[in-house]
C-alpha cells in the first residue's frame, strides 16, 4: 500500500446526527421525518428504490435542497436547525462531495481538478502541491495529472472526483450512486477498491445507491427508505437475514413469492396454502387464520430435492439459465412461477423443490 499522508488518514472524530428532516416540493412530501446517525468512520448506504427520497436526503445534508423542518449537525457545529432558524452555506460545510456525473472541470487537468478546493480554501501553494501529490498517489493516479478528463477512462475520472473530496480531509464525504456511471465489470471492481479505500482511510461516508449488492458490500450499515421514510435499518447482515417488513424481504436479495391464505399458526409458525400446495414458513409480524399473506424466500435457500418430503413441493422444469459460476432453473406450479440456483439431469421434465419452513418468511399482505 502507499503511505498516507497523516492528514488524508486522520480518522474523523465526529458524529453527523439528521434529526427529523422534513422535505417536500409544493404539495408533494419527499422527506417524512428521517432520522438518521453516521458514527466516526462509519460508511452508511442510503438504499431505495427511485422516488424513495435518498438522494433528497445526501443533498440536503450537503445544503444542496431546502428542508422544511427537522435539525442537521456534525459535532458541535449545526448544519441545518429549522427552530433556531440556521442554514450553513453548502461550501462552510465543509463535506467531501463526489456526484454521479463526477462533475470534473473539462478544460482543467487532474491535478487542477483535485486542487481547485484547496485554492478556494486559500490553501499556500506549496502545501497544496504536497497534498494534491499525496492525494492523486494514494488513489493510484500518481502519473495522470497532467491529463485531462477527456483522456482518462471511467474509472479513472471516478478516482479524480474522489481525490478531489478527500484532499482537504473533510469530516464526512457524501457519495451520490459514484459507481453507477461504470460498466458492469468495471463497477464490480470499483466497488471493492473503494471499501478498501474507505476502511485503509478511516472515512466517514454518506453513500447513495439503489443497488441493494452495492449497499452490502461498501457499507457498515444500510438505511433503507421506502417513499419518505426508513423502512428499516441495520448491518448488511441483518438487513439481508433478518427483514422485518415484507418490502424490506423483497428489495433485499433475489426472492421467490408465494402468495396464499394461512390456515394454521403455531409456535411462531404458519401454514401457507395456496392452489394444491401448502408450505410451513416462518411468521414475520402478526398473522392469523384467515389472512391473506405471501411467503418469500431467497433463491439460494430454494433447493432441488431429490423426491417429496415435508416443505417440498413437484413443479414442472420450464428452463434453466447458465449464469457462469452457477445455473438457475425455472419450475412452474399452476401459475407460480419459482426459480432455484442448483443443475438438473439433462432432459428433466419436472422436480421436487424445498423450501425449508425457517427461510420461508410469511408476511400477512397489507391492506389496501
Amino acid at each position: 500500500m502507499n503511505k498516507l499522508d497523516p492528514q488524508l488518514a486522520t480518522k474523523p472524530t465526529d458524529q453527523l446526527v439528521v434529526e427529523d428532516l422534513h422535505l417536500q416540493y409544493g404539495d408533494n412530501p419527499i422527506l417524512k421525518g428521517v432520522s438518521m446517525t453516521l458514527n466516526p468512520g462509519e460508511v452508511v448506504a442510503l438504499l431505495g428504490a427511485s422516488g424513495s427520497g435518498k438522494t433528497t436526503l445526501l443533498r440536503s445534508v450537503a445544503g444542496l435542497e431546502q428542508p422544511s423542518r427537522g435539525k442537521i449537525s456534525i459535532g458541535q457545529a449545526v448544519l441545518y436547525d429549522s427552530e433556531a432558524g440556521v442554514d450553513m452555506a453548502v461550501e462552510k460545510r465543509n463535506l467531501g462531495l463526489v456526484f454521479q456525473s463526477y462533475a470534473l472541470w473539462p478544460h482543467r487537468s487532474v491535478f487542477d481538478n483535485v486542487a481547485y478546493s484547496l485554492r478556494l480554501r486559500g490553501i499556500a501553494v506549496s502545501e497544496i502541491g504536497q497534498r494534491v501529490d499525496q492525494a492523486l498517489t494514494n488513489l493510484g493516479l500518481g502519473a495522470l495529472a497532467k491529463r485531462l478528463p477527456h483522456q482518462l477512462s471511467g474509472g479513472q475520472q471516478q478516482r479524480v472526483a474522489i481525490a478531489r473530496a478527500l484532499v482537504y480531509n473533510p469530516p464526512v464525504v457524501l457519495m451520490d450512486e459514484p459507481l453507477s456511471n461504470l460498466d458492469a465489470k468495471l463497477r464490480e471492481e470499483a466497488r471493492a477498491w473503494l471499501r478498501e479505500l474507505i476502511v485503509r482511510l478511516g472515512l466517514s461516508a454518506l453513500v447513495v445507491t439503489h443497488d441493494q449488492t452495492e449497499a452490502m458490500a461498501m457499507s457498515d450499515k444500510i438505511l433503507l427508505l421506502n417513499f419518505g421514510k426508513i423502512e428499516q435499518q441495520g448491518t448488511p447482515e441483518d438487513m439481508y437475514n433478518q427483514p422485518q417488513t415484507q418490502f424490506t424481504a423483497e428489495f433485499m436479495g433475489s426472492n421467490n413469492h408465494l402468495p396464499g391464505k394461512v390456515t394454521q399458526v403455531v409456535d411462531g409458525r404458519a401454514l401457507l396454502e395456496g392452489e394444491g400446495w401448502q408450505l410451513w414458513g416462518a411468521v414475520r409480524g402478526a398473522l392469523k387464520i384467515g389472512d391473506a399473506a405471501t411467503g418469500i424466500i431467497r433463491l439460494e435457500r430454494t433447493r432441488i430435492a431429490d423426491g417429496d418430503g415435508d416443505n417440498r413441493l413437484r413443479t414442472e422444469v420450464v428452463t434453466g439459465m447458465f449464469l457462469g459460476d452457477r445455473k438457475e432453473q425455472l419450475f412452474k406450479l399452476g401459475a407460480l412461477r419459482l426459480r432455484c440456483y442448483g443443475h438438473l439431469p439433462a432432459g428433466s421434465r419436472a422436480s421436487f423443490i424445498e423450501l425449508p419452513p425457517d427461510d420461508l418468511w410469511i408476511f400477512a399482505n397489507e391492506a389496501g
